[in-house]
């Protein structure tokens, strides 16, 4: 961490440190669930499965339309 304030001007080192280390955290996190517009969560991966077949969009950050069942997305 001591070289990533070495690279950066003074002033803004600690706020490159923080915005990398965000960035970090952020690619590490494991993908979250689906909010329906009923407020059902739903997994990600049959989130993932209805989105990429086209059966569903996200509309605002929520999953709108028809869901694959489980047994449908572990066959894939």
């Amino acid at each position: 961490m001591d070289r990533l304030l070495l690279k950066r001007h003074p002033g803004f080192a600690l706020s490159y440190l923080l915005l990398e280390m965000a960035a970090l955290h952020t690619a590490t996190m494991m993908p979250a669930d689906y909010q329906t517009i009923d407020g059902e969560m739903v997994s990600y991966s049959i989130g993932e499965a209805a989105l990429r077949n086209g059966s569903a969009v996200l509309v605002g950050g929520l999953l709108v339309g028809v869901l694959p069942l489980v047994a449908e997305v572990e066959k894939v």
